[in-house]
């Protein structure tokens, strides 16, 4: 059976997350706390590790329930002080920062889709492979995927798309979400997550191993490019309050 074997979400944009067994949707579409806030700049251009290296040297741990941030100096937070969490920015990445925050749709990279991402776990299995040194949990911290789902091969999400018709719906245990596109990455996994450096030849490796290991069911019509690893999606208002929990059955349902 296949079944949902992983939940993250990201509360401040750009900064490690958190694993939960359980989420719930909201109002817009997205799980409740991820990416709910963001770190900018004094022009409010978003900072992150493309930007500010100093970002990977930040440490959070988050408690949902009580709302607070935790940093590995010991500094705590609430994530609803905005002004103590600026200042605290400010200092440790040596620019003005602003936290903003969104409780409707937070901050996602595609505003467009912005439900939750969503991989298979033998497709970070597989990319880590491709890279030495590198363990499933690089992987993970380096693309910051919120769903993964166990018990299907390698790029098992690939077959969503087809030439000429509409992306699969996902269904995770009662809720349905709406596949928008392949998920195309930016530099940031190029970037070791604790430190900022770069992998030699991560992109190049990259792009060549998912072009030349891809499954017979990927369609390279709807893939323009090979820097895409797991699913952008939308989730439809009818599906908010809906609950998603680890090992809740997932399935694809054609929509033509």
């Amino acid at each position: 059976m296949i079944t949902l074997s992983k939940v993250f979400v990201y509360p401040i944009k750009a900064l490690p997350g958190v694993a939960l067994d359980s989420v719930e949707i909201t109002q817009s579409g997205t799980l409740t706390h991820d990416r709910r806030w963001a770190l900018v700049d004094k022009r409010g251009s978003l900072i992150n590790g493309k930007n500010n290296k100093q970002i990977f040297l930040l440490r959070p741990s988050f408690d949902l329930q009580a709302l607070t941030v935790r940093f590995c100096d010991n500094e705590e937070f609430s994530l609803e002080d905005a002004n103590s969490l600026s200042d605290y920015f400010s200092d440790k990445l040596h620019q003005a920062i602003v936290l903003k925050e969104d409780k409707y749709q937070g901050f996602p990279d595609d505003m467009n889709a912005s439900g939750p991402t969503i991989v298979s776990q033998a497709s970070l299995e597989a990319v880590a492979a491709w890279y030495r040194g590198l363990s499933v949990d690089d992987v993970r911290a380096r693309f910051r995927i919120n769903l993964e789902v166990s018990s299907v091969p390698a790029f098992w999400e690939d077959q969503i798309f087809q030439r000429n018709r509409n992306p699969k719906t996902i269904r995770i245990g009662q809720v349905a979400i709406q596949a928008s596109n392949p998920c195309a990455r930016c530099s940031v996994p190029i970037k070791h997550p604790k430190s900022g450096l770069p992998y030699d030849n991560f992109y190049e490796i990259f792009i060549n191993k998912r072009e030349h290991t891809r499954p017979e069911w990927t369609d390279v019509e709807c893939f323009e490019h090979w820097y895409r690893l797991s699913v952008n999606t939308r989730i439809p208002g009818s599906e908010a309050g809906g609950v998603i929990q680890l090992g809740d059955c997932v399935s694809l349902i054609n929509t033509d």
